[in-house]
């Protein structure tokens, strides 16, 4: 007396694949995010040196751009799961 359920559940290549696209998103996005906010961390110790050493404001305003991006991008970096 064997029961019908026996057999294991096969998984459509469909549902994997979906579920691996789901997995490299996240790594990809959170690592976008962890490089965004740890170059906002550490890009305004180039404010001085660049302020020093550049003859043009454009070096400093493209810093700061660069800065206010990386700023956006990375502020949900390590943010806790909302229940």
């Amino acid at each position: 007396m064997s029961s019908q359920n026996s057999r294991p559940a096969v998984r459509l290549p469909r549902t994997i694949g979906a579920g691996l696209h789901e997995r490299v998103r996240q790594f990809t996005v959170g690592g976008l995010r962890a490089a965004a906010f740890w170059t906002a961390v550490f890009l305004p110790l180039a404010y001085v040196p660049v302020a020093y050493l550049s003859d043009s404001a454009g070096a400093l305003l493209a810093l700061l751009a660069l800065h206010l991006v990386s700023f956006v991008l990375g502020h949900e970096h390590n943010l806790p799961d909302a229940a």
